[in-house]
């Protein structure tokens, strides 16, 4: 569970690593949990996401969900070994190149239909995600439609989308079509949210990671990603 901290004037992460952490040793592994590149490049007002010490010194070991599929990565390696290098199909203009949705994203049939949370008088019965994803949300959906809890699905906020996390600057796991954002209007970021327990506890048991779990300006009970320490 990371919090998020603002880079200010003068901030290294070294000296964050040492602040926070008591080792300035750790500031590589601080980079490579935020996605960075280049760890000297720091910017002013950026968010850093700090976890909890020991899920930089062991990151947590993840097992295969009890449905099957890809095992759920950890880390932004994990994440580009599992579902690709996202970066080779950036444009020098920011936007992805249409290989990428074509290579890699597929549209997964859904068994009920759910509200868009940006128009409820348009309603989606497919949702676009990686296609190593696609078994995973067919059988966790069908799953969630015969235990009778699609009626706790109030709007669907999206899946595949290339932008960056909020509260942060390194790229979202929806970039990779590996996350879901449901119920956002009372599920907002920072708050405690009210997902219905139950469906929580399918979406861990299929794999995914639940944001309402993270602390802090982190916290996104809206949000489930098949991917853990990112």
């Amino acid at each position: 569970m990371a919090r998020s901290i603002e880079v200010t004037t003068g901030d290294t992460l070294t000296e964050i690593a040492a602040k926070y952490y008591g080792s300035a040793d750790l500031a590589q592994k601080i980079a490579v949990y935020n996605g960075f590149d280049n760890p000297d490049l720091l910017q002013v007002g950026e968010k850093l996401e700090l976890p909890l010490r020991r899920e930089l010194d062991e990151p947590r070991a993840v097992v295969a969900p009890s449905h099957g599929g890809v095992k759920p990565p950890c880390g932004l390696d994990g994440i580009i070994a599992t579902f690709g290098d996202i970066s080779a199909y950036n444009r020098d203009d920011g936007h992805l190149k249409p290989r990428w949705e074509t290579e890699n994203l597929v549209t997964v049939r859904l068994p009920f239909a759910m509200p868009l949370s940006w128009d409820r008088s348009q309603k989606v019965k497919g949702i676009c995600c990686h296609i190593l994803l696609a078994p995973v949300f067919s059988e966790l959906f069908a799953t969630i439609n015969r235990q009778r809890l699609n009626g706790e699905i109030m709007a669907f906020g999206g899946c595949f989308n290339f932008r960056p996390k909020r509260q942060s600057s390194k790229l979202s796991t929806h970039c990779w079509g590996i996350a879901i954002d449901l119920n956002p209007e009372t599920n907002r970021q920072g708050s405690t949210g009210d997902m219905h327990p139950e469906l929580v506890a399918l979406f861990r048991e299929f794999g995914f990671t639940w944001g309402g779990d993270w602390i802090g300006r982190s916290r996104a009970p809206m949000h489930f990603q098949y991917c853990s320490g990112y």
